[in-house]
């Protein structure tokens, strides 16, 4: 997506080029994350976005040891997942990168999925959107936020692409798809520089993108989306190729967490019985632990309970090490509606993974399935000291309340959540509808009044969509 939302800047030398303060001539920092924001709360309220814990918290670890080994170690960088088969990944104003589900399923390592975010990370350190906004100096941030909109939409659909070209705001789409290549080549430099500094092989970078280039010339008709979106030429694999002749070789060992995350994925795609067929399958063909989770989240969703808790078993060597483990263990007694049992152990799981925050999610959603909403809260409250700005811990404060209640503090914790999800109407709404609950705490009234009129103020400065 990003190698849409350019323009080409030749890279002739070796070295990454300084491109000083120019980017930013047309497009503030500030302006391109609330671009981002406003596209970001687009693909939320789309439905493509993949609300899973467990997948954002690997991406963004991944993300986050990618982004320190960047050119820019110090920038703000948000990775998420979107619910499609398709093989593409985008990036966005403000540091937003999007991969498919679709093409973490593909990937053979986890060095080809880190190339891939990678190259992600190439376009937006640098500034390769900046860039583009540069040459539209005369247009709005209403008509730039009109073109980014447009095409991100038309990542899939090249019929929408061409409907946002007859567009006002997207005149000059077509003649930006024409010059991305040096971007793209740009990208792959970068990417596998990070690569390399980050601790992942560089050659699975190569490898991801020389199948796909494969795929790409065998299927003429329906390449793989990526290719759509970032063109793929024998010149740039040439370049990639040349660059890693000069680089010493690196191997790495895939993470479980990389294995768990990636068979979580596969056991979504298609049919219950089906995902769980073909897991059994992989099971019998080698028995390794990727495979073992893959089959127990696929006989969860087919809702065969014992053989998840089979699966479960075959695991165990990996308990101590992986709290996706943990966590499997917790889905499976949730599903079986074993809400205290679920309790106990997820709680024992927290102390060995302290840090992980969907084993936090899950236990607090256990102890409200269990009954006990005021211990929900105090574990929500604790984890919010930490994670203050967590849409999820928010969303379960407002359950919490509910259950507890008191009603107006769910409505207060709900709008927050909205207020991180950009959706200040939503928010306002939530806080209007806390206003009028009968209530004796003058504390959390005021608390109310306060935030509803600061976010009235917010929306009245904000640019009309």
């Amino acid at each position: 997506m990003a190698a849409v939302l350019c323009i080409s800047v030749p890279a002739h030398a070796l070295d990454l080029p300084d491109l000083g303060e120019v980017s930013r001539a047309s497009l503030s920092e500030s302006n391109e994350d609330r671009i981002g924001r406003e596209i970001m709360r687009q693909i939320r309220d789309s439905g493509d976005y993949l609300d899973d814990p467990v997948i954002l918290e690997y991406l963004t670890g991944l993300g986050e040891r990618l982004g320190s080994a960047s050119p820019e170690p110090g920038m703000r960088f948000e990775f998420f997942a979107v619910r499609d088969p398709s093989l593409n990944a985008f990036a966005l104003p403000g540091g937003y990168i999007g991969v498919h589900t679709g093409l973490i399923s593909a990937t053979r390592n986890e060095s080809e999925l880190a190339g891939v975010l990678g190259h992600e990370l190439g376009h937006v350190t640098q500034k390769h959107i900046a860039r583009m906004v540069d040459s539209q100096k005369n247009a709005s941030l209403v008509s730039l936020l009109a073109l980014a909109v447009a095409i991100l939409a038309a990542r899939s659909n090249s019929e929408v692409t061409q409907a946002a070209i007859a567009t006002s705001q997207a005149y000059s789409l077509q003649s930006q798809l024409d010059f991305t290549r040096e971007n793209e080549r740009e990208a792959d430099r970068v990417g596998l520089q990070t690569l390399a500094a980050a601790g992942y092989s560089p050659q699975g970078m190569a490898s991801f993108f020389e199948r796909l280039q494969a795929q790409g010339r065998l299927y003429e008709n329906n390449a793989p989306a990526y290719l759509r979106t970032h063109p793929l030429t024998h010149e740039r694999i040439a370049d990639m190729q040349n660059r890693l002749a000069q680089m010493p070789y690196q191997q790495r060992e895939d993470s479980l967490e990389y294995l768990f995350v990636r068979a979580r994925i596969q056991a979504e795609e298609g049919e219950a019985r089906d995902a769980l067929a073909r897991f059994e399958a992989r099971v019998r063909e080698h028995a390794g632990p990727g495979e073992w989770y893959g089959l127990a989240h696929a006989a969860l969703r087919a809702n065969d309970l014992n053989r998840a808790r089979e699966a479960l078993k075959a695991l165990a060597p990996q308990a101590s090490v992986s709290p996706l483990v943990a966590l499997l263990q917790g889905e499976i007694l949730l599903a079986a509606n074993q809400a205290p049992a679920a309790v106990e152990a997820l709680g024992s799981a927290r102390k060995r993974f302290s840090g992980y925050r969907p084993l936090a999610y899950l236990h607090a959603r256990a102890l409200l399935r269990a009954n006990r909403p005021a211990e929900a809260l105090a574990l929500v409250r604790d984890q919010q000291r930490i994670w203050s700005s967590d849409i999820r811990f928010h969303t379960l404060a407002a359950e919490a309340h509910q259950a507890l209640g008191q009603a107006p503090q769910a409505h207060l914790a709900q709008a927050e959540a909205y207020v991180l999800q950009g959706r200040i109407g939503a928010a306002i709404e939530q806080l209007q509808l806390a206003q009028r609950q009968r209530q004796d705490d003058f504390y959390t009234q005021s608390i109310i009044d306060a935030r509803l009129r600061e976010l009235k103020e917010r929306q009245g400065k904000e640019p009309a969509k």
